[in-house]
């Protein structure tokens, strides 16, 4: 069988199960800020959750490229159910996949195949794109550290079974070569506190502060100090499946407005047959077709290790974030008062793709990723797997 065969028949499974499962219930989700169990575990039981997760362990082991194919489908659904995917199937199980020791690996791996969720607990509010100063911090105590602080805006909290903290164990004018990545399993030193997000509704975005929670030393990501490389190293994958999330609700947009203005009549023909409408359409489709080219171009250099690809990713990600806004604000010109209504669907993808602008990098750090890679200061980290 072809790898486009297969390509196709992947994005047949995830579409049909989308049509069926998420998209019934995606007006509920944003509207309530919860996903129901039920929902979860039909998400969990396809292994969306767990897409990096190496057969070995029980997952998927899907590419980066199959893993695309998967957040873009589930995001013509639910931006929510999508971002969390991507969030646990790839930002989480990266750092587990290619740092974690054998022992981690096969615990925590394992969880992620069986449909439990993970979350990566990085941003705080006083460092969102200055992650580097973070000042969470995870004191030695015997063999054990002891983690004190306060995470934000952290995807997948309230239904994460266990979490990876990055938290300061060197001293704060070290930087980011005083951060180390633990695993931490849910409990009750973690008080966890759901935030009303303007999009991705659903998702489990929480405020969590972090009381004395006592953590093994052998629960450390890789090395010692090292955690800092190890955010980066996930977010040059992570962001283009971020980046997929965008896609899929592009498409959805899309999707909807063309069959809106072939349906919607003003001056006795559809407003399809107007030269602005058609000037609107003719640029949504340029604007996704982009952005799919890029980010499958991406995809393929990720998958082959491309000295080049953590730049590729950030012009994907930066591309299809910019491009994402514009064709969705399009999309609700088209549709007029009706898009900018709860009726359409619209509405709701507006206020999600806007999150591709800032979220796992910001557009103003895409650009410096792309000048810096330019200069020769970011390439691939060349992991052996």
């Amino acid at each position: 069988m072809s790898a486009k065969s297969d390509i196709d028949l992947l994005r047949s499974s995830v579409r049909e199960f989308s049509e069926k499962v998420v998209s019934p219930v995606a007006k509920k989700i944003d509207s309530e800020n919860y996903i129901s169990q039920d929902i979860l575990g039909q998400v969990s039981s396809m292994g969306y959750f767990a897409l990096r997760v190496p057969d070995k362990y029980g997952g998927p082991n899907l590419s980066t490229m199959e893993s695309v194919i998967v957040v873009e489908e589930l995001a013509r659904a639910s931006g929510a159910v999508a971002i969390m995917a991507t969030v646990s199937g790839t930002m989480v199980a990266y750092p587990l996949v290619h740092y974690a020791s054998e022992e981690i690996k096969e615990e925590y791996l394992t969880r992620l195949a069986k449909g439990k969720i993970g979350a990566f607990a990085l941003s705080e509010p006083c460092c969102g794109s200055d992650a580097a100063n973070i000042i969470t911090r995870a004191e030695k105590d015997g063999n054990d550290f002891i983690i004190n602080g306060r995470k934000t805006w952290i995807t997948n909290s309230t239904y994460a079974d266990f979490f990876l903290v990055a938290a300061r164990t060197g001293k704060q004018e070290d930087r980011h070569r005083g951060i180390s990545i633990f695993v931490l399993d849910k409990k009750d030193c973690i008080e966890i506190s759901k935030l009303d997000m303007m999009g991705y509704r659903g998702s489990g975005t929480s405020e969590l502060l972090f009381k004395d929670c006592r953590v093994p030393k052998e629960n450390i990501v890789g090395e010692l100090n090292n955690g800092f490389k190890i955010v980066m190293d996930g977010l040059n994958e992570g962001r283009i499946i971020t980046a997929s999330t965008g896609l899929g609700i592009m498409q959805a947009a899309f999707d909807e407005s063309l069959n809106y203005a072939k349906m919607r009549e003003t001056m006795g023909k559809p407003i399809i047959e107007h030269e602005m409408v058609q000037s609107m359409i003719a640029d949504m489709k340029v604007k996704l077709e982009a952005s799919r080219l890029l980010i499958y171009n991406a995809a393929q250099k990720i998958d082959n290790n491309d000295i080049d690809y953590p730049m590729w990713s950030s012009i994907a990600k930066y591309a299809t974030a910019k491009w994402g806004v514009d064709l969705v604000r399009l999309a609700m010109q088209v549709e007029g008062g009706f898009g900018y209504s709860k009726e359409s669907n619209i509405e709701r993808y507006y206020r999600d793709i806007k999150m591709i602008e800032i979220g796992d990098g910001t557009n103003e750090i895409q650009k410096l990723v792309i000048a810096k890679s330019l200069m020769g200061k970011i390439t691939s980290p060349k992991i052996k797997h």
